[in-house]
């Protein structure tokens, strides 16, 4: 698992293989609010497949980045 940092909040990027070899893009953002730990699982609206590792975790981080910013701008219900 690849961490990385975005705005003050945690990404985590899990991309898994399939049986194809193919993988497919997973991201949990890891908010921290007070003491207590929330983990918001990210996935594509469409099952979206990749060649690459690396591919399914840039558009996972992707998702992810887009989900806080609508976060943040409260423009996605959770601002």
């Amino acid at each position: 698992m690849r961490k990385r940092s975005y705005r003050n909040h945690v990404i985590e990027l899990t991309s898994e293989e399939l049986r194809s070899g193919e993988w497919t893009a997973r991201a949990t953002i890891v908010v921290v609010d007070g003491s207590q730990e929330k983990r918001i699982p990210i996935f594509g609206r469409r099952r979206m497949t990749f060649d690459t590792q690396a591919q399914a975790n840039s558009y996972g981080l992707e998702l992810a980045k887009l989900w806080i910013d609508g976060r943040l701008w409260g423009a996605n219900g959770h601002g």
